[in-house]
C-alpha cells in the first residue's frame, strides 16, 4: 500500500514560523524594560566582607622596667649565659689598657646580652670612654679622684675608664683590680637598661642626695652592681682563670672606707659580702639589696 507524502518547505508556513518567533523576542524584550524601569525601594548597602585573615600576633617589645624589688630580674633567678673571654695580655700603658677593657666590655655584653633578651629586657652595649682623665659631660661634673676613679653615667649609656687614674690612683698593676671596676661599672649599666637605675635615682631625688635616706638608697645601688660584677666573674671564670676570677671578686673588699656622713658606696665589708653572693649564687635573685636590712646595706 502505497502512503501519500507530507507537503514540504510550504513557504507560507515557513513565514508564519518566523512571523511567530520575531513577536515573541520583542514582546520578552517589551517585559524586561517594564521590569528594569520600576524604582526599588529601600537604601544602597554594602555586602558584608569576609572576616579578614587573623595576623600572626607579634612578641611585645623589649622594655625597661621601672621598679625595684619587684623587679622581674630580682623576683625571677636569672643566670648568665657563659661567656668565653679573649683578654689580651694586660699591661700598664694607655693603649694596653684601652685594650683590656675593650675586650672586657665584649666579654661582658656576651654574658648579659641572653639574659636580659629572655627577660624580654632591652639591650644595648654601652659605650667605653678610657680617655687617661675624665672630663666633665652629659652626667654633669666628672668626680674628683678622691671621689671615683670610673664611673658609669647612664644619660649616655657609656663607662668611663681613665686610663691614667686607674693605674695611678686605682687598679695599679693588679689587673684582677682593673677587672672588677670594669664589671661593677657595667652592673650600673644592666641597672640603666633594666629601668632600677632611674627608679632608684626617682628616690633619691625625692629624698634628697645627701640625706640618709638619699645615701642609703645610693648604697643599695652600689652594692648591687658588686653582685652583678659577681655574677659575671663566676661565669667567665673557665676562660679568665679562676684565680684571676677569685681574685676579682675578692677585691671589694679593699674599698675605701667613706665617713657616715658620705657613705654612698658601703663599707668594705659591705661591698664584699654583695661581690661574694653574685659570685656563689650566679643568679640575680641574690642581687636584690632593696630588700635587704639597712645593717646589710650600711
Amino acid at each position: 500500500m502505497h502512503t501519500p507524502e507530507e507537503p514540504k518547505n510550504n513557504p507560507i508556513v515557513l513565514i508564519g514560523v518566523f512571523s511567530l518567533i520575531v513577536l515573541c523576542v520583542l514582546g520578552l524584550g517589551l517585559v524586561t524594560q517594564l521590569d528594569t524601569s520600576r524604582r526599588v525601594s529601600g537604601r544602597p548597602v554594602a555586602a558584608p566582607q569576609a572576616p579578614a585573615a587573623a595576623t600572626a600576633t607579634e612578641p611585645p617589645r623589649p622594655r625597661a622596667v621601672h621598679r625595684l624589688a619587684d623587679h622581674p630580674l630580682l623576683t625571677s633567678p636569672v643566670r648568665l649565659a657563659d661567656a668565653t673571654c679573649a683578654l689580651p695580655a694586660f699591661g700598664l700603658s694607655d693603649a694596653e689598657l684601652t685594650a683590656y677593657y675593650t675586650a672586657g666590655v665584649a666579654c661582658l655584653d656576651q654574658a648579659w646580652q641572653p639574659a636580659l633578651g629572655n627577660g624580654n629586657l632591652p639591650f644595648e652595649a654601652p659605650a667605653l670612654d678610657t680617655s687617661p682623665d675624665l672630663k666633665d659631660g652629659p652626667c654633669g661634673a666628672a668626680p674628683s679622684e678622691t671621689e671615683a676613679v670610673a664611673y658609669y653615667c647612664g644619660r649616655n649609656r657609656t663607662i668611663y675608664m681613665p686610663t691614667s687614674r686607674l693605674r695611678d690612683n686605682g687598679g695599679g698593676d693588679r689587673p684582677s683590680t682593673h677587672l672588677a671596676t670594669l664589671a661593677h661599672e657595667y652592673g650600673h649599666h644592666v641597672q640603666a637598661l633594666t629601668g632600677m637605675l632611674r627608679a632608684a635615682d626617682s628616690k633619691i631625688v625625692d629624698a634628697g642626695e645627701g640625706t640618709p635616706a638619699g645615701l642609703e638608697m645610693s648604697r643599695r645601688i652600689e652594692l648591687q652592681a658588686n653582685c652583678f660584677a659577681g655574677m659575671f666573674l663566676t661565669v667567665v671564670s673557665g676562660s679568665i682563670g679562676s684565680e684571676l676570677a677569685q681574685e676579682a671578686a675578692d677585691d671589694f673588699q679593699y674599698a675605701v672606707e667613706e665617713p657616715a656622713d658620705k657613705n654612698a658606696h658601703g663599707s668594705p665589708d659591705n661591698q664584699a659580702e654583695w661581690a661574694s653572693y653574685g659570685f656563689t649564687s650566679g643568679v640575680t635573685t641574690s642581687c636584690n639589696t632593696y630588700t635587704a636590712s639597712a645593717e646589710a646595706v650600711a
